[in-house]
C-alpha cells in the first residue's frame, strides 16, 4: 500500500470512528440538549482552528520540500 493511500484510509477510519464516538456521546450524554449543543459549537470550534494549524503546517511543509527540490534540480542543470 502507498504512503498516499495510507494516509487516506488513516484519515477516512479516524473520521468514520470519530462519528462513531459523536453519535454514542450523544446517545448516552447526561446533560440537557442547551448544555449538549453548548459543548457541541465549542468542540467544533476547537477542532475547525485545529485543522487550520494542521492545514498551515502542511503547506510550509509542501513549499518547503518544493523549494528543496527546486533546488537541487537547479544545481543538477547548472552543473
Amino acid at each position: 500500500m502507498s504512503r498516499m493511500r495510507f494516509t487516506f484510509a488513516l484519515a477516512g477510519a479516524s473520521l468514520a470512528a470519530g462519528a462513531a464516538g459523536c453519535a454514542l456521546g450523544l446517545l448516552f450524554a447526561p446533560a440537557s440538549g442547551a448544555e449538549t449543543r453548548r459543548r457541541l459549537t465549542w468542540g467544533a470550534r476547537d477542532q475547525y482552528k485545529s485543522m487550520g494549524r494542521a492545514w498551515e503546517l502542511l503547506v510550509d511543509r509542501a513549499a518547503a520540500r518544493a523549494k528543496e527540490e527546486f533546488n537541487k534540480r537547479r544545481s543538477c542543470i547548472s552543473q
